[in-house]
């Protein structure tokens, strides 16, 4: 590892200096918006995108081209998107004065680079190839996005919120990880991102209450995907990340499974037209509730199965005595989907975007 990755904190008591005021800088002062630092751009000129930052007051221009005394007010770090001349410049006097200095496009002048950051604020990851591949970062990027909720930035800064009032009534140790590990991966965090805000406040009110409780909670995921895996939502991809037990019918795509965490138990269910027996649905519903009351997550795939999705939900909400939590989720979009549109009628409003031929 040649570059080690490290966080700089940019509050607002910091200064930045960027040297440009083309796109290229432009790209780089987007980027340093995000944070709380003030922004200094040193150009003859800015392209209209700077300038109206310039006239919203959110940077301040500096019309002149490089001089090393501008480096005298210490800034945290030096940003360089000039011609190859200055930029040469600005390192050298950037690292005279030993402040960190990013040259764009050219590591050999840099003393570090910019990472592809996926931004769910105040949960921030970065991907880095030392320069070698940045088409891969952003390829692992675009993976790590979907993965992640929108949403999950939002909990992570409620967590902030709550970590002192946890730390009061939790001793440190396992305790207080398990807290933590029901709060991001059980009910708060399921509750918090469906938008259910009475029902987060409540299952963290239940957690703080029962701190040795350590039995997670369990949830039923009952997804209805189609052959190709790259069809598949976000939402579905996170649920088969997410899941202990994976409960599928037996022509579900092998593809699809390579989306589920290795280490989740899998177990094939046989849904052909011989065993579609009501014994059959009440005994594999029955298993998926016996294993989500002891905490397990359980994803269930149907091979675009509607008689035997809807069977199994049918039985579920029937025996579901313990209200463990149970949603249906169109993993993917397929022909079943889209049956009752492919005569190019309009449903609902909503024109179908593919129609029979």
């Amino acid at each position: 590892m040649r570059y080690f990755p490290i966080f700089i904190d940019l509050d607002p008591g910091n200064t930045v200096l960027v040297y440009g005021g083309s796109e290229d800088a432009a790209r780089k002062v987007r980027l340093l918006l995000k944070t709380g630092a003030a922004i200094s751009i040193v150009a003859t000129s800015l392209n209209d995108e700077l300038s109206k930052l310039v006239r919203d007051a959110r940077l301040t221009w500096i019309a002149a081209g490089f001089r090393p005394e501008q480096l005298s007010g210490r800034p945290r770090a030096v940003f360089a998107a000039c011609g190859d001349d200055t930029n040469a410049l600005v390192s050298r006097a950037a690292q005279n004065h030993n402040i960190p200095v990013n040259v764009v496009d050219r590591a050999d002048l840099s003393t570090f680079i910019i990472p592809a950051i996926v931004d769910r604020d105040p949960l921030v990851v970065a991907i880095g190839t030392e320069g070698a591949g940045p088409v891969l970062a952003q390829g692992v990027r675009s993976r790590i996005e979907a993965m992640l909720p929108a949403a999950v930035g939002g909990l992570l800064a409620r967590a902030a919120v709550l970590r002192q009032t946890v730390a009061n009534i939790i001793p440190a140790g396992p305790a207080r990880r398990a807290f933590w590990d029901r709060y991001f991966f059980g009910a708060p965090r399921d509750a918090f991102l469906a938008g259910d805000e009475p029902g987060f406040a409540d299952a963290v009110e239940r957690q703080l209450a029962s701190p040795d409780e350590t039995t997670a909670a369990g949830r039923i995921s009952l997804l209805d995907v189609c052959e190709d895996p790259e069809l598949l939502t976000l939402k579905a991809h996170r649920l088969l990340l997410e899941a202990d037990i994976i409960v599928h019918d037996r022509s579900v795509a092998p593809g699809v499974l390579e989306f589920a965490r290795r280490d989740a138990r899998r177990q094939s269910v046989d849904t052909s037209i011989w065993v579609r027996t009501p014994d059959h649905h009440l005994r594999t519903a029955e298993q998926l509730l016996k294993q989500a009351g002891a905490g397990r997550r359980i994803v269930r795939l149907y091979d675009a199965n509607a008689s035997a999705l809807d069977a199994e939900l049918t039985v579920l909400g029937a025996h579901n005595t313990t209200n463990i939590a149970i949603d249906h989720i169109r993993a993917a979009p397929d022909e079943h989907t889209w049956a009752p549109l492919i005569d190019g009628r309009t449903v609902d409003g909503i024109t179908p975007w593919r129609l029979a031929s």
